[in-house]
């Protein structure tokens, strides 16, 4: 399923993607095609500007200037004096020349009505079309048609200049563009493909997480419930006296699926956020006295000890949920109790540290090995799967971690001196909104 939705991501992000950079590039490839057919007209005007000057400032033309003018602006030129076409051929053999330039003049004439053949209307003032034109052939070209009045009558003059080298500019950016179109959409497809993936990996977890939480939690539901059955059927044949065990039997199971069952609502309004905590001003020191105080009868059946050490100065008061921090200790304290062993020390501290207030609780016991103690507050997660106790479910410290989470703290686990584990809860003085 996530690889198919993994797919879909990628098409649909590299497709958006590459429309909307398709776009831009088309956008910016039709101004640089205007830039260059801008820069191109400027071109051929300004050699056109040149050309007459150069025509009404000298008395006579000299086919070696014209030749040269043709080859280096790659123009066609044609000069009449009064009507009469001058005896230049071209500097340079151009297929299709004489083609082109009755198509100019033919434009000229007909989109303009500029006769080059008919003299200029005054005699202080030439007279020009410029124009675009595509010949017969299908040669796109620059034109332009011009008279200019002469001591001695006048001259006419028709320039051609084939649009062959901006075609070839335009068509290689063309090419450019599509060949970094095409790689820019190959590199988003390897990134989508990458992102995706990055994207997926939290709700693949968050699944996984989910079906190994219904299993677990089946699981744990299902072993009270087979004690609950056989004892409901050994009751059925059972003596009297008999009967009286089986129903203690029964009555701690529904306890144990009771507790089970609270927990799994209160991780559940974790997980959909809608678990409710209400900040009040509360003393770490009352928290820990609080908590040591209802663990007197527990640990002293035990044969456990437990104290309780603050320090010197008086903490500041915190912006806590105090139920809640309560019930942190309590199931840190409980989970001490229960594998510390008999006779185990548990020290109830208090410290000002950065800032913030850490709260620990520490013990002698067995301790925690390292490799398991970041697991340990995944839920239903053990440190020994095949313990037969049946006190706990593995969820306490998922429930801890929740609810230091929703006071924007930390909680950690750490080796105590001599052996044993001692977890610290770290938080902030005051809650930031």
């Amino acid at each position: 399923m996530f690889k198919r939705l993994r797919r879909k991501l990628t098409f649909y992000c590299t497709a958006v993607t590459s429309v909307i950079l398709a776009g831009m590039a088309l956008a910016s490839l039709s101004l640089s095609e205007q830039a260059l057919n801008q820069r191109g007209s400027a071109a051929f005007a300004g050699d056109v500007n040149a050309i007459l000057y150069h025509i009404i400032s000298q008395k006579v033309l000299d086919h070696t200037w014209l030749a040269q003018t043709e080859t280096s602006g790659q123009l066609m030129i044609l000069v009449e004096d009064s009507g009469q076409s001058l005896l230049f051929s071209g500097s340079w053999d151009r297929p299709h020349r004489q083609e082109l330039l009755e198509a100019a003049r033919q434009t000229a004439l007909e989109d303009y009505y500029f006769d080059l053949s008919q003299p200029p209307q005054t005699h202080f003032q030439s007279e020009r079309v410029t124009f675009s034109f595509t010949s017969p052939s299908g040669i796109p070209c620059y034109g332009a048609a011009a008279v200019v009045p002469l001591e001695r009558g006048w001259a006419g003059l028709l320039v051609v200049k084939p649009m062959t080298g901006e075609l070839m500019q335009i068509n290689n950016l063309r090419w450019m563009f599509a060949g970094l179109l095409a790689v820019a959409v190959c590199l988003l497809g390897i990134f989508s493909w990458f992102f995706t993936r990055r994207a997926i990996e939290p709700v693949e977890e968050s699944r996984r997480k989910q079906v190994e939480f219904v299993s677990a939690a089946g699981h744990e539901l299902r072993s009270p419930l087979a004690v609950i059955q056989s004892s409901v059927s050994a009751m059925e044949t059972a003596p009297p006296d008999k009967a009286v065990r089986f129903r203690q039997t029964i009555s701690q199971e529904c306890s144990r699926m009771s507790r089970l069952v609270g927990d799994l609502l209160l991780l559940a309004s974790a997980d959909n956020s809608s678990w409710s905590v209400h900040f009040q001003e509360v003393e770490p020191e009352t928290l820990l006295l609080e908590t040591a105080e209802s663990f007197e009868t527990v640990a002293a059946a035990k044969g456990a000890r437990l104290d309780v050490h603050l320090p010197e100065d008086l903490l500041p008061k915190c912006q806590w949920d105090g139920q809640r921090i309560s019930q942190v200790l309590t199931i840190l304290v409980d989970n001490a109790l229960s594998y510390g062993g008999e006779g185990c020390h548990i020290l109830l501290e208090a410290r000002q540290n950065r800032g913030r207030v850490e709260l620990m609780v520490a013990d002698n016991g067995p301790g925690i090995p390292p490799a398991q103690r970041k697991r340990i507050f995944e839920r239903f997660y053990r440190t020994d799967p095949a313990r037969s106790k049946k006190d706990h479910y593995g969820l306490g410290l998922s429930i801890a971690r929740e609810i230091i989470s929703l006071h924007r703290g930390s909680i950690r686990v750490e080796e105590t001196p001599g052996g044993g584990a001692t977890f610290i809860l770290s938080l902030p003085v005051r809650q930031r909104y």
